[in-house]
């Protein structure tokens, strides 16, 4: 046999158990049976398996029982001296009563059913007489008290939270049913009883076909079974039910239906909403960039979106039917670098419910995927995991690109001539190269990154001839500032060093000071000699011209612009690169004058370099902007600094140019601003929509939510539901089904994905048919119709046209609230159709007719706290217009009302 254990499974034995085994392997006894028994103040009460629940002890010494507690054990066991009783037990447990009697006691006893019909067991009353009547009489009296017995029993089961019911098998005639009934859908239930197919007639007409083929079936095949279908109310309204029914046979023919019938009309609405927010939550899932699936805790993917299909190149069917994390994990093996170290990580991260973490995948095909993993909560419990995956393998080789960039950047400094130290804002060494270190002689604890640079100082001061102003002068250069400074400084032990201080800049923030320290003692020792020696003229020649060579070896392989102009600014030396942005091969401007050159620019550049040669003081970081040959048309971006060039005497011989292009880091930074701007546009546009959204949505709930009320009071209260209760709710759902149109429709305009089913349509009908079933709510509003005077065809979407039409109709109400004339015109201007909506409302301000049309616009003298509206109607309408060949349009003057038109192209068909 099979049998339900405690869980609802099944479970199966064979052959007899002993009353202890019996007991331990059958399930615990029905709520339902117990309360039953308690309620008819039962003598005795067994479930369907005979065993015994509850007896009263007087009923246990009587049959002579004296072994342990009888509870859970066998009635045949504990009352086998009692055969009327178990005989009446008997019948009751095939679903009769019956009555178990002896000369001086009589127990009634009862079947027990549970809310879908099944037997749960019998309950008996045992009395005693001591009259001990007979004949008649005990009939009678056994009658009486069987008719009580059976009347509390009704009174029990209309206490259900549910209609309990049964009926004929054969026509589904309804012979018994509980009061509960009468509040299910308002009719008595004599009225059920009382017509043969009141229970056919009532179900709804679209549901009775089906329903009436699955009962039969049910009822030949003998089985329980349980449907969920709709039925028609008093009221006329809908009501879906669940029913539980089982079939009762007698001699293996099915006689009987016996049921529970339950109201689920909002689990269904509720599901139904559960549908809606499930299907949002999807079309978002498969809108992120990154691959994300969803496991239980039996480690079985319950959701993925398809950039996580895509990422791992899953076949649908490895992904289909919630399958186990270990059948795709077995696919993605092979892919990666690391196996074993990968089904690692996975068996982490799945042993720990609260572990969460971020990781990267490496690919054998060279993708790197960063992995974050976190747990999936319900309130306070984890019911499984999420794991999302980002394909960062460009971000990663930029960053390599880049730190192999600033490697670069670290052995050119390092292999400078020049001693560099760099300190931040708060006087603390950034960075040093070792010439600097080598310079100074200072340790390497001295030189610590981060480390307060006077330390520093106060260890090189003693090195210098006048350590007290050395120091303030680094003091005074550690104030934060933009000023630069050249000088020299004299050591003790005859060293000369020519050092240069300038502000460290991030865009145009300065973030510190770099030093550059020059040993320029060989320098004034020769320069001393020169002086000296007059045939040290000839190797300081010598010198030059090597120096010169150097300089333009310097200058050829420079990676920006530079060049030498001597005081009548004429090319002395150049590189290729300079030459370039002027159109010219180097050879051809050596000995050129700059304006002879690049007139175009001689205008702007000149005064500068001669500002340099007067001054001698260098202009450094100067932004230009132009075009030149080698590129004509195309804007560049140039950072431009001019030195003045000095003889070993301090006399200004020339301008030195240095020439850096930007335009590409100009062109960035100029992308960035436009996304940060695009950005912030997108969070106004966010917070707009939640703000109307959540006005408009709440607006039409309270008041739905107060007739639901009154609708409920009513029908607990028996008393009749007045027509125009039900259609004020109904207006405030219909509110709600327009605005979440709206949204829909709003959507798939910016997805570009709205429908239009487009075919021949005469539009003087269309405007006829929609005015028909518009209708001002009020006297203040007059519609005013003006007919061309034959019909225009047009190809359209019918539907689309008239959401249009009715839109416009909607707005000139809407914003005319002091009533007046609404006017609705349809003409003809060559080969297209114009429709106007005319009213003498609030009007618009000139200077928003133009935003009019766009998404959540709204004009400011009609804010959604006088006027409601999630601002998308026109913005739907725009794209209904345009996606037909057509445009919409305002005229408008504020406090004079407005006029919409749209225009569509005629069909060719017509003259």
């Amino acid at each position: 046999m099979r049998t339900a254990n405690m869980h609802g499974s099944e479970a199966s034995h064979d052959g007899p158990l002993s009353p202890d085994a019996s007991h331990a392997a059958l399930p615990p006894f029905p709520e339902t049976l117990l309360q039953v028994g308690t309620s008819l103040h039962a003598t005795l009460i067994v479930d369907r398996h005979q065993r015994i629940a509850r007896v009263d002890e007087a009923l246990t010494l009587a049959s002579g029982w004296t072994g342990k507690a009888p509870q859970g054990r066998s009635a045949k066991e504990v009352l086998g001296t009692l055969p009327w009783l178990l005989e009446a037990l008997d019948i009751a447990l095939t679903g009769k009563a019956a009555v178990g009697m002896t000369a001086q006691v009589r127990a009634p006893v009862l079947p027990v059913f549970g809310e879908g019909g099944q037997l749960l067991g019998a309950c008996a009353c045992l009395s005693t007489d001591e009259n001990s009547k007979t004949g008649p009489a005990l009939r009678e009296e056994l009658a009486l008290e069987f008719t009580q017995l059976q009347q509390r029993y009704e009174e029990l089961i209309d206490t259900f939270d549910g209609v309990v019911w049964e009926a004929v098998a054969s026509n589904f005639r309804i012979t018994f049913i509980s009061q509960q009934a009468e509040r299910l859908l308002g009719y008595p239930s004599e009225q059920w009883r009382r017509e043969p197919d009141f229970w056919v007639n009532h179900l709804h007409p679209e549901d009775r076909d089906w329903v009436k083929a699955s009962c039969q079936k049910g009822t030949r095949e003998g089985r329980a079974y349980a449907l969920e279908y709709r039925m028609v109310a008093a009221d006329g309204g809908t009501v879906w039910v669940r029913n539980t029914i089982k079939v009762l046979a007698e001699e293996g023919h099915p006689t009987r239906l016996r049921g529970l019938l339950v109201d689920i009309t909002e689990q269904r609405r509720a599901l139904e909403q559960q549908e809606r927010t499930v299907s949002l939550l999807r079309t978002t899932l498969d809108s992120i960039t990154d691959g994300v699936f969803v496991v239980d805790r039996n480690l079985r993917i319950t959701a993925y979106n398809k950039q996580f299909q895509e990422i791992w190149g899953f076949p649908d069917e490895v992904l289909q039917g919630e399958p186990h994390l270990e059948k795709p994990l077995g696919l993605a093996l092979p892919l990666v670098k690391d196996p074993e170290g990968f089904t690692a990580r996975v068996r982490e991260i799945y042993a720990d419910p609260e572990l969460e973490g971020i990781d990267l995948v490496e690919l054998r095909n060279g993708r790197i995927l960063e992995r974050i993993t976190r747990p999936q909560r319900l309130g306070d419990t984890i019911i499984g995991r999420i794991c999302s995956y980002r394909d960062i393998t460009a971000e990663r080789q930029a960053r390599e690109k880049q730190e192999q960039t600033v490697s670069l950047l670290r052995a050119t400094f390092d292999s400078t001539a020049d001693g560099v130290v760099a300190v931040d804002r708060d006087g603390r060494i950034n960075t040093y190269n070792k010439r600097f270190q080598r310079l100074w002689g200072l340790p390497d604890d001295l030189l610590l990154t981060g480390l307060d640079a006077m330390a520093s100082v106060t260890a090189a001061a003693p090195l210098v001839k006048e350590p007290e102003r050395f120091v303030a002068q680094l003091q005074e250069m550690f104030k934060v500032s933009d000023q630069e400074y050249v000088d020299t400084i004299e050591f003790r032990d005859g060293r000369i060093l020519e050092r240069t201080s300038l502000p460290q800049r991030l865009g145009d923030t300065i973030i510190g000071r770099v030093w550059s320290y020059r040993d320029v003692t060989e320098e004034r020792h020769a320069k001393a000699a020169q002086e000296r020696l007059l045939e040290a003229e000839q190797r300081a020649r010598a010198q030059l011209e090597e120096s010169f060579a150097l300089l333009d070896t310097f200058l050829n392989n420079a990676p920006m612009g530079m060049g030498f102009l001597d005081r009548d600014l004429r090319y002395i030396r150049l590189n290729d690169a300079l030459a370039g942005l002027h159109g010219h091969r180097r050879e051809e401007e050596l000995g050129r004058t700059l304006r002879e050159m690049t007139p175009h620019v001689a205008a702007a550049v000149e005064p500068l370099m001669r500002q340099v040669l007067e001054t001698g003081q260098p202009i450094i970081g100067l932004d230009l902007t132009g075009e030149v040959p080698a590129t004509p048309g195309a804007l560049r971006f140039w950072r431009v600094s001019y030195y003045p060039i000095r003889t070993p005497r301090g006399g200004i011989v020339g301008v030195g140019a240095v020439v850096v292009e930007v335009t590409e880091e100009r062109r960035a930074q100029e992308e960035r601003e436009r996304l940060l701007r695009e950005a912030h546009e997108a969070i106004q546009i966010r917070d707009d929509f939640l703000s109307i959204a959540s006005h408009e949505l709440k607006t039409p709930l309270t008041p739905l939510k107060i007739h639901l009320q009154v609708l409920k009071q009513r029908c607990a209260s028996g008393h009749p539901v007045p027509p125009q209760l039900a259609e004020k709710a109904l207006s405030q759902v219909a509110r709600l089904s327009g605005l979440i149109s709206d949204l829909l429709d709003a959507s798939q305009v910016e997805a570009g994905q709205l429908s239009v089913v487009r075919g021949p349509m005469p539009l003087r009908a269309l405007v006829r048919e929609v005015l028909a079933e518009f209708r001002p709510p009020s006297s203040h509003h007059r519609l005013v119709h003006e007919e061309w005077p034959e019909e225009l065809l047009v190809e359209g979407d019918r539907r689309r046209i008239a959401q249009v039409l009715t839109n416009l109709l909607e707005n000139a109400l809407k914003y005319s609230p002091q009533g007046g004339p609404i006017h609705v015109a349809l003409t003809r201007t060559g080969s297209e159709a114009i429709v106007s909506v005319s009213d003498s409302g609030i009007g618009i301000p000139a200077d928003q007719q133009a935003q009019l049309f766009e998404r959540f616009f709204r004009a400011r003298n009609a804010p959604i706290s006088g006027f409601g509206g999630l601002g998308l109607g026109l913005y739907i309408c725009r794209d209904i217009i345009e996606r037909h060949g057509g445009r919409i349009w305002v005229e408008s003057e504020l406090g004079h009302g407005a006029t919409f038109r749209f225009s569509l192209p005629l069909s060719h068909s017509l003259p």
